[in-house]
């Protein structure tokens, strides 16, 4: 392993800078003239209501804003601001309470214009690099320490998919006869990720060619992707057949079937931690929809290929992931090998999970994930 210490540690203190984070995590349903609508004097007031609900995860009053010393104004003028968050949307008030808790607006607008992340703490980094240092050595089990080091920190569920076969690039390609004419084809990737594919041997074809078939395949797909290993060689299928001989024909045959893609594996750790939480583990048949959607593997897969889209740390508020719970929020990050984008990872948890926190433990992990997965 290489030294990794140097560089979480550099990567770690980059993300204690106050935090706007506008366009990384902005939806189409803030506009930038309602945003720009609070003063000053509104943002303290939403900036400590809603620190104030993800710590207690009561209804907040105006007496308790207005004794903060960030807020410093009188008991009444904390509710006429309240008042108007209320009305623009960032505020609502639950059943008959005088206090008031964030929308989903509100804590959007909190965390794209308001929040500021906290250094993770030396043991948190420590741990996050250990876990990672121990699973080193298979692909799997570094999949599943990252997903648990991030419960294990944040309390929420951790998730992470597998580096997406078609953004590695393969290193080489290996063939193991079977019995009763099946082949084992193993592809291994520059990340070191290694996946077997159970072929048919094509017909005529032998055990003793099969390492020169994978010497064969090994110069027209090493260091391409999958898609471009799939388009080279169907290329190399349509051509002349006259061109080809045997050997190469029944080559491309079987590099054919290996090269197909595949859905990542997931990982998920810690979805029972979603009944600690007040709002939501009240209500039982919110809890059995929200582990039937989380068990659907397509809707985790679906948010994390926007994180892998936007390349960047995103975090989605209700409605914004897709997934049916509206008091759900998702902080995932993508994870980069040699620079390049293969997969994400993230938390799964409440609106009003601790974003100052958790967000840099999110993104402290995929770098860590990424720095582990270039060693060979």
């Amino acid at each position: 392993m290489r030294n990794l210490s140097g560089a979480l540690r550099g990567a770690a203190e980059a993300t204690t800078v106050a935090h706007p984070m506008p366009t990384r995590t902005q939806p189409p349903g803030l506009l930038p003239q309602v945003a720009d609508l609070l003063d000053e004097r509104a943002r303290r007031v939403l900036s400590a209501i809603v620190r104030d609900y993800i710590h207690g995860g009561e209804p907040v009053g105006s007496h308790a804003i207005a004794r903060r010393p960030d807020v410093d104004v009188s008991s009444a003028t904390v509710r006429a601001v309240m008042a108007d968050l209320e009305d623009l949307g960032y505020l609502e008030k639950p059943h008959t309470s005088a206090g008031r808790i964030p929308t989903g607006h509100g804590y959007r607008y909190y965390v794209d214009v308001l929040l500021k992340v906290k250094q993770p703490l030396p043991e948190e980094r420590e741990q996050i690099e250990r876990r990672a240092h121990e699973a080193s050595a298979q692909l799997d089990g570094l999949m599943t320490a990252a997903s648990r080091v991030l419960h294990s920190l944040t309390r929420h569920a951790g998730v992470i998919a597998s580096p997406r076969p078609q953004s590695e690039r393969l290193q080489r390609i290996e063939f193991l006869q079977l019995r009763e004419g099946r082949v084992l084809a193993v592809l291994v990737s520059r990340s070191g990720a290694v996946r077997n594919r159970l072929l048919t041997l094509p017909r005529g074809a032998g055990a003793p060619e099969l390492e020169r078939s994978a010497n064969y395949l090994n110069t027209l797909i090493a260091d391409l992707t999958l898609p471009e290993a799939q388009a080279r060689v169907k290329a190399e299928l349509l051509r002349d057949r006259a061109e080809l001989s045997d050997l190469e024909a029944r080559a491309l045959s079987l590099g054919a079937q290996a090269v197909q893609l595949e859905a990542p594996s997931m990982h998920i750790e810690g979805q029972a931690s979603l009944l600690e939480d007040k709002v939501l583990g009240q209500d039982l048949s919110r809890i059995r929809a929200l582990f039937r959607a989380l068990e659907e593997k397509e809707l985790l897969l679906a948010v994390l290929d926007r994180t892998l889209e936007a390349q960047e740390l995103r975090i989605f508020i209700g409605a914004e992931s897709g997934i049916v719970e509206p008091d759900l929020a998702i902080v995932a990050a993508p994870y980069r090998v040699n620079g390049e984008v293969v997969g994400a990872l993230g938390v799964i948890g409440p609106t009003r999970m601790d974003y100052s926190r958790i967000v840099p433990l999110v993104e402290l992990t995929a770098r860590t994930v990424g720095l582990t997965l270039e060693e060979p």
